[in-house]
């Protein structure tokens, strides 16, 4: 549904220069001085969209707000009573606090506040709240209860837990990165879902809940400055440009792109013989590494995601780093990367977005999708491999040029920036996670694509300001 003219004309004008995000630390096309100078004048406060499987945020003024789905109390809006709630509405966290980083993963997620603190809310189920318990509160109104934001005061070692510069969620755990470059992980590590044995990197391959911040041992003198996570298996860059990967259990394989498929628990470099500046970790399978140089590199088990074109059956495992190269790209260089669920989008040094992976549900944003109706049983998706797979880069939004993305492996949906401002969208809406207007009703199970959106299309994001109750088609 189209939106009125002055939305986007007032969009741009509000988002002019607006510091993007990424599934790693806040990044964007670095700018001229003149740019920068212009983007900080007109900043109208938006410094971060934070993407997750069911819901998602804006970071506007310090603020936090939320959009999508409240299942299990992941919106932070003081209950946890399922329902989805569009327009975006702020979370409730103390008013007099600034915020200055959220993320989502599953029925998780966490901001971080402008004194180093981190507040979590959702799903408890395995310790994610980090409050040394699993007692999980769904589906209340009352207090105690999971949409209720939790202050972690202490880790595992019962030392004040601060000084927190970054957090990141999976699907079933959490990571924070502090000030000294260290990494911290609470949640699941065992192998009901998504196999997250060997998050804490501490060589502990059995399952548990680890309920408390964990500092993840890294070798003397490594000092991480970026992070990031697929479903189960941790990436980290540190200050040398190395990339250091861990956790996933037996499964992870290839992903760790490390060469030793056995020791996922604990931190081991990825050798890459450049400096990397960005990592994006896409579904539970495939990685992308971005180099000094505007190259990029890739690994893992799908590796059909990365874009190496169609291997006429199987997945391609891919064991280690390979660079890549796509003729279609010319003598572009790479400026950002990032991964969604089953996706892959990068942004050239002319400002062009180029996406790959499996379009089912619209991830690739270049207006393809699967019709659901026709698929096997009729409205029924089955995860398959191949079922609407775009092998090679193609042009998003072509006539548009991009500065930022901001998307995770959680997220089957994408989100972009343009350089005037205005952003973009696309993908999976089950929850109203795009940022469209549209508020999803009635059997979200049997029509999965009634709500998505094929097309990277301008939204209004978090300056929405209305809802349409939509129904299944």
């Amino acid at each position: 549904m189209p939106f009125p003219r002055a939305v986007f004309v007032s969009l741009a004008l509000v988002l002019l220069g607006c510091s993007g995000s990424s599934n790693d630390l806040e990044r964007e096309a670095p700018p001229n001085d003149a740019e920068s100078t212009k983007a900080e004048d007109s900043l109208a406060g938006l410094t971060r969209i934070a993407t997750a499987e069911y819901q998602a945020f804006y970071l506007v003024d310090g603020q936090v707000l939320g959009i999508g789905s409240n299942r299990a109390g992941q919106l932070g809006v003081g209950h946890s009573i399922a329902g989805n709630h569009v327009p975006p509405i702020r979370i409730s966290l103390p008013e007099h606090l600034r915020f200055k980083d959220v993320a989502g993963g599953g029925f998780q997620s966490l901001a971080l506040d402008t004194q180093g603190r981190v507040w979590t809310f959702g799903q408890n189920l395995y310790g994610q709240r980090g409050d040394g318990t699993t007692n999980d509160s769904p589906n209340s109104s009352t207090t105690p209860n999971n949409g209720q934001p939790y202050l972690i005061l202490t880790d595992a070692t019962g030392a004040v837990f601060d000084n927190v510069v970054a957090v990141r969620s999976a699907m079933l755990f959490n990571m924070a990165l502090k000030a000294d470059g260290s990494v911290w992980v609470w949640g699941m590590s065992g192998t009901a879902i998504g196999n997250t044995l060997g998050i804490a990197g501490d060589g502990n391959t059995s399952a548990r809940n680890i309920t408390r911040p964990t500092r993840v041992p890294l070798p003397p003198g490594v000092r991480i400055t970026s992070f990031t996570t697929n479903d189960n298996t941790l990436f980290a860059t540190d200050d040398a440009g190395t990339v250091w990967a861990w956790g996933g259990g037996t499964a992870a394989g290839e992903t760790l792109g490390t060469g030793r498929h056995n020791d996922y628990a604990r931190p081991n470099p990825v050798n890459i013989p450049v400096k990397v500046t960005e990592v994006a970790a896409g579904g539970s399978r495939w990685v992308v590494a971005l180099d000094e140089h505007g190259d990029l590199w890739g690994w893992g088990i799908q590796g059909t995601y990365l874009g190496l074109g169609n291997p006429a059956g199987g997945w391609y495992p891919v064991a280690t780093p390979v660079k890549l190269s796509f003729p279609v790209f010319g003598a572009r260089k790479v400026t950002h990367v990032s991964a969604n669920g089953h996706a892959t989008h990068a942004i050239l040094d002319d400002g062009s977005l180029w996406g790959w992976g499996d379009s089912a549900m619209g991830e690739v944003g270049n207006g393809v999708m699967l019709d659901f109706a026709t698929y096997h049983t009729p409205y029924r998706w089955d995860w398959s491999q191949y079922q609407m797979m775009v092998f090679d880069p193609v042009r998003i939004a072509p006539g548009v040029t991009f500065r930022a993305l901001h998307n995770t492996a959680q997220s089957f949906y994408g989100y972009a920036t343009a350089t005037d401002g205005t952003i973009y969208s696309w993908g999976r809406n089950k929850t109203g996670v795009l940022g469209n207007g549209v508020l999803p009703t009635g059997d979200l199970a049997n029509r999965p694509d009634s709500w998505n959106v094929a097309t990277a299309t301008a939204v209004p994001a978090h300056l929405l300001d209305f809802a349409i109750p939509t129904p299944s088609k």
